[in-house]
């Protein structure tokens, strides 16, 4: 499976190196799914290549053309390209006109055989009219009829055989989620290949004029007797969608309704994941001890047990927390219940200068900042899309969980609730903190404004399938190990180098060694952590903490996880204990600044160390993503310097102000 990325903007000669590889050109058939947002063409995507690509019950997920193979037991193999949904054939967002280019064959990289259109049943006359655009382009096209499952609940029917007899075009029933209908499409798609000549259907001869073509489709669906609605007002309602939206859309109780779900998701991260926690931290001190019963004393076994399997291990521990947030994260999306969190928060969006479809970006910063940014293709305002970008750092990643979990439970030893209340609050604070930002920038800086609306369908709510949600907690899941593990690795090796060795000059002179070596295995507080430390301590002052945690800051900049590894690593977690993230909780508690007796981690300087985390942006992959979709290293740097700045000024007025009101 491969993502292919093309930037709004792009040339063509661009897009030509991105999409135009050797597997692309020399494949023989190229089979493009194409449909509205929401009618389950990405899922349909991952039944019939068995990828794991991004799907969700709200618009602006696939925001680039994604590709896979068919599955072998298909037959030979095709190659399949997952298009942005599109609303309209008059394509108002980048992506949406990068769909429209490569359905109508203008596009120099990507040229379909055949056409495979996701209509939503529920929903035939809007979804056909898009899909008399794909007809008219006299290429095979099956269409996959989704969304089966709901027509009862809108009082509707549909007699598949009767719905291709009035189009002219190949149906087949389909559900993604499940695969079922997978091997049929795929069948009636190769014979549409085969097909010696495509010639002209009801369906391609629908008018273009938009009113002439809904009267059009209403006449063919019933007088071919397809569609059928048992409501005997002939409105096209899903009761049980209409009656949980009149309480969770409701005016008053929406909003408290939808903080009051976030809420309870991020509070059952620190109860729900702790036996696995504790499973994972066990299992890391066990490896740790074999390896130093195991191998020789020395430095070698020494690196290996703290170094990497203790770097890995104190940030490893974190991981079921992270699981279990995009579970429940997926669970929201297939259910439907997030496209009403757009719906909700796009007026208060509005008075800030943002778009509707911000939400969706916003939303996918949780994960991560990097397909946040992409995802903010699908507004249609540059302006509002340079804004929603610039708040998409202020979102808390996945990548900051590990340390908000460490934090707080520095902070609330033995207070799982309570944690889990102040991680909800952090994140809803995310949300408010962003639009607040984006308020003031829309007004200071972006002020010339064009009108822009949210179109959006509400989907219907759905149950979750647990299968298909396990499969997508674990893409998300095993893909932040993959981004993160390589630099904690790499960052928990070299600091336990840097933290165990120093200059042979810098250390204290002994008997048996008067003449010391160049570098010299050293202790904490004289190696070259401490020489880089030390230079920076000045600056740290300010926020309470010493040298120790200013290389844990550094260190951050590579992937903020690494702040976990690192205070494992300068406060030495011992390896002889049980619990290897109690022990560095204790060491935490314990360390105190050196000759003296004061302690680092107080109340202030860890609400401090918070809020230094959920300003500063400190991960340079998404800096250079966001240079690549604002084609601007000026945005870019600019964006790093301010939230880094904003980080430390308010971390530091906050260490202060709650010292001058005696807090500790």
């Amino acid at each position: 499976m491969h993502s292919i990325e093309v930037a709004p903007g792009a040339s063509n000669s661009e897009a030509q190196q991105v999409l135009d590889s050797p597997e692309t050109r020399s494949h023989p058939s190229t089979v493009c799914l194409a449909g509205a947002p929401n009618a389950g063409k990405t899922a349909l995507m991952n039944a019939l290549t068995g990828g794991n690509f991004h799907t969700a019950n709200y618009p602006g997920v696939t925001v680039t053309l994604s590709r896979g193979k068919s599955k072998a037991e298909f037959g030979p193999q095709l190659l399949l390209v997952d298009l942005p949904g599109v609303h309209s054939t008059s394509a108002v967002s980048p992506e949406e006109e990068l769909s429209c280019r490569v359905i109508e064959g203008r596009h120099h990289s990507v040229i379909p055989d055949a056409l495979i259109v996701a209509v939503d049943a529920t929903q035939l006359e809007r979804h056909l009219r898009f899909a008399s655009l794909v007809a008219r382009q006299h290429k095979p096209m099956v269409i996959a009829l989704t969304m089966m499952d709901l027509l009862p609940r809108t009082q509707q029917s549909v007699n598949v055989r009767k719905l291709e007899a009035a189009l002219g075009v190949p149906v087949v029933p389909v559900d993604g989620r499940t695969g079922w209908g997978a091997a049929d499409l795929m069948n009636t798609l190769r014979d549409a290949l085969a097909s010696p000549a495509i010639g002209h259907s009801a369906l391609a001869d629908l008018p273009e004029e938009p009113v002439s073509a809904y009267e059009s489709i209403r006449k063919l669906l019933t007088g071919s007797e397809a569609l059928k609605n048992t409501n005997r007002f002939q409105l096209v309602r899903d009761s049980v969608t209409a009656r949980i939206d009149h309480v969770v859309l409701h005016r008053i109780f929406g909003f408290p309704i939808f903080f009051a779900i976030l809420v309870g998701l991020f509070s059952s991260i620190f109860w729900a994941a702790r036996p696995f926690m504790n499973l994972i931290d066990w299992l890391f001190s066990q490896t740790a001890h074999l390896l130093l019963a195991i191998l020789p004393a020395g430095v070698l076994s020494r690196f290996l047990a703290e170094g990497v399997v203790g770097g890995v291990g104190a940030v490893a521990v974190f991981f079921p927390q992270i699981v279990i947030l995009f579970f429940l994260m997926t669970l929201l999306e297939d259910s439907g219940y997030l496209a009403r969190g757009a719906a909700l928060v796009d007026r208060p969006l509005s008075y800030l200068g943002l778009h509707g479809r911000s939400f969706v970006p916003m939303l996918s910063g949780f994960a991560c900042a990097i397909p946040a940014v992409l995802a903010a293709r699908t507004i249609p305002s540059r302006r509002e899309r340079l804004l929603t970008i610039w708040i998409l750092p202020l979102m808390s990643c996945s990548a900051r969980l590990p340390v908000y979990a460490l934090l707080l439970g520095a902070l609330l030893p033995g207070a799982a609730w309570k944690a889990g209340l102040a991680l909800g609050a952090i994140y809803i604070s995310s949300l408010l903190i962003g639009a607040l930002v984006a308020g003031l920038i829309s007004r200071l800086i972006l002020r010339k404004r064009s009108a822009s609306l949210l179109a959006m369908e509400m989907p219907a709510y759905r149950k979750p399938l647990l299968k298909p949600t396990l499969r997508v907690t674990w893409s998300r899941a095993s893909a932040y190990l993959r981004r993160a593990g390589t630099p904690i690795l790499v960052i928990s090796s070299c600091l336990w180098l840097l933290s165990n060795f120093g200059l042979g000059s810098h250390q204290p002179a002994t008997a048996e060694n008067a003449r010391a070596p160049l570098i010299a295995s050293s202790n904490l507080d004289h190696s070259f952590a401490a020489d880089l430390g030390q230079v920076l301590e000045p600056t740290l002052h300010p926020m309470g903490v010493d040298w120790r945690v200013g290389v844990g800051l550094i260190s951050a900049f590579a992937a903020r996880e690494v702040f976990v590894s690192t205070m494992a690593i300068v406060f030495h977690v011992a390896e002889d204990q049980d619990a290897r993230q109690n022990s560095l909780l204790e060491n935490m508690r314990a360390a105190t600044f050196a000759g003296s007796s004061q302690r680092i981690f107080t109340t202030s300087t860890i609400l401090g160390l918070i809020v230094f985390f959920f300003f500063s942006l400190q991960c340079l992959s998404t800096v250079a993503v966001v240079r690549s979709e604002t084609n601007s290293w000026r945005f870019a740097g600019l964006q790093l310097l301010f939230y880094t700045g904003i980080g430390y000024v308010l971390s530091s007025a906050l260490v202060v102000s709650l010292r001058l009101l005696g807090m500790d």
